[in-house]
């Protein structure tokens, strides 16, 4: 897996417009980063409405991240 992939489409892209840390359970920081799409998906989520959509979305950005590690310094 390239560190240029988007953690929720799994896309390889050349640029993100979001890009975060998590902290795992065993203390340690997840880094994710999601293209502009994925960034507007995210967005698109209404919070209130579709808490359980928005749950699955980030849910799944962090398994990913998980699965496809990046450099905390990137």
């Amino acid at each position: 897996m390239s560190y240029q992939t988007c953690h929720y489409c799994l896309e390889i892209k050349n640029d993100f417009s979001l890009r975060g840390k998590s902290r795992a359970k065993n203390g340690k920081f997840l880094c994710y980063h999601l293209c502009p799409s994925c960034t507007q998906k995210l967005i698109s989520i209404n919070s209130f409405s579709d808490k359980e959509g928005r749950q699955f979305f980030i849910n799944t950005v962090k398994e990913n991240a998980r699965k496809f590690p990046i450099d905390a310094d990137e």
